[in-house]
């Protein structure tokens, strides 16, 4: 749906860009805060699948609610309409405050889905099945990409049908997500009764708190009331989040593939013969490089690395990857030189008939598919920064922490989020926004190097005397949780 959030805005719903990339990063920085939400549900009061369950339901009738404000003039969220006599079709304009309700649902929605539901299914295995997980986990990935993908794709063509007297079909776009959200619930409910279903064990996220009070203002010390290894946990768990301090940099850039650069797309040549590409569509590539490029990271990239002499550990990885998404945005910044440069050459030539980016003729334009390098640069810093914190954060975290790091690490994205909501009206020629964007990603780069040098000897230290050799434990521990499912389920 958020592939063309950003035209709805826009086209539809009459926005300024500035107001529609606000929105829409206002929109993203809830989905990525209500999982901290949804994880404390989860852990603490109702379990993964009945979070799961209930928050798709909340997550349907937000995706029912924003379909239905798109019908027009059988909604009762429009809030005018005009006739084009030239096309012959109307156009309703709907209220705002009908879209704005469905994104706040959806939001609310996801954030109880996306802690949820990949533990969730590593829930299905038994501690022997290692092998088995990590297929699991590799599926799910590459599942996420293979529908956004589709749905990329999709979705821009669904909106550009003629329907219900208009000339665009906003309504259908939001309602074919709606019903497939509606499929997958009740498949997930069918399934029911063959899931392990793991009770509430308590948030680890409470006893952080708790350590972190006691250290500051408590007047007995930290080991004295929670013994030394709660207190190491936590100690090494600040470690980690220091890690994450540069990442909200980088997904303030990474997310602005859905709304600057497809604005930036909007202003292009999309015509290929009798085709034309939308957009909207240009959003397909990312996921599409996205499965294609991790295997050759896999196979070709890391094992050069290792060859010519360069590290590639995750600390490595993610301070390479911090600067390569710097690099995008400065070939996103010579790409708008390029497009000013032609309306500038068109201006000089037609004195009598001057334009602006948004009102030349795409056909004078440059063409779409110069985005490509810059959606190459941002995937290799996706599959650098994004892939390898999970598997930082995976290796160096305690058992009993990890879903903090989860919860923690979507958080990062929604304060991306409202660092583009921040910086966005700083200046309104897009050319200085990217410019801009690419020199706040090389401050990140740099203070994330500054910081792994600080931890990662702390961090390699914790793990080498109190991670290492404790399979035994996490497989006792998921022995312990599979025997209490029966009885939860019950």
């Amino acid at each position: 749906m958020r592939t063309i959030l950003t035209i709805y805005f826009t086209k539809k719903l009459l926005m300024a860009d500035e107001t529609a990339t606000l929105w829409f990063h206002e929109f993203m920085g809830l989905c990525y805060a209500t999982p901290l939400l949804g994880a404390i549900i989860a852990d603490v009061f109702i379990g993964k699948f009945r979070t799961i369950f209930i928050m798709s339901l909340v997550y349907v009738l937000g995706n029912a609610v924003m379909a239905l404000s798109a019908i027009g003039k059988w909604s009762i969220f429009q809030a005018s309409s005009s006739l084009d006599t030239e096309t012959g079709y109307y156009n309703y304009m709907p209220e705002v405050w009908g879209p704005l309700l469905a994104l706040h649902l959806i939001a609310l929605g996801t954030g109880g889905i996306k802690p949820c539901v990949s533990s969730f299914g590593g829930d299905q295995f038994k501690a022997s099945e290692g092998i088995q997980l990590r297929r699991f986990f590799s599926m799910f990935y590459f599942s996420i990409n293979a529908g956004s993908v589709l749905a990329t794709a999709l979705t821009p063509e669904l909106r550009g049908m003629k329907c219900m007297g208009e000339e665009t079909c906003y309504p259908l776009a939001f309602g074919v997500p709606a019903i497939f959200m509606v499929l997958a619930t009740i498949a997930f409910l069918i399934a029911s009764k063959w899931y392990v279903k793991i009770p509430p064990l308590g948030n680890p996220i409470i006893d952080v708190a708790k350590v972190t009070w006691t250290t500051f203002f408590g007047k007995d010390s930290p080991q004295k009331l929670y013994g030394e290894k709660k207190v190491g946990e936590t100690k090494q768990i600040y470690r980690i989040l220091a890690v994450f301090i540069p990442f909200p940099f980088f997904w303030a850039l990474f997310d602005q593939q859905s709304s600057r650069w497809v604005i930036q797309a909007d202003r292009m040549n999309g015509n290929v013969g009798s085709f034309e590409i939308k957009p909207d569509q240009m959003q397909v590539i990312n996921p599409a490089f996205v499965m294609c490029l991790i295997p050759f990271f896999e196979i070709v990239v890391y094992p050069l690395m290792k060859k010519i002499g360069l590290p590639t550990s995750p600390a490595f990885r993610m301070v390479m990857g911090m600067f390569v998404a710097a690099l995008a945005f400065i070939v996103c910044a010579f790409v708008e030189l390029a497009m000013e440069q032609r309306v500038n050459a068109w201006n000089s030539a037609h004195v009598n008939d001057q334009r602006d980016l948004s009102s030349m003729d795409k056909e004078n334009q440059l063409h779409v598919l110069a985005m490509i390098p810059q959606i190459f640069l941002i995937t290799c810093a996706e599959i650098l920064c994004s892939i390898t914190v999970l598997e930082f954060a995976y290796a160096y975290t305690p058992p009993s922490m990890k879903s903090v790091c989860q919860s923690m690490m979507l958080l990062t994205s929604s304060f991306g989020n409202l660092v583009v909501v921040i910086f966005t009206e700083v200046t309104k020629r897009d050319l200085h926004q990217y410019i801009m964007w690419a020199g706040i990603q090389i401050f990140a780069s740099c203070l994330m190097f500054y910081i792994c040098r600080k931890v990662q000897a702390p961090l390699e230290e914790y793990k080498r005397t109190n991670l290492e050799g404790q399979e035994g434990e996490e497989v006792e521990m998921t022995q312990e949780n599979r025997k209490s499912s029966k009885a939860y389920e019950d």
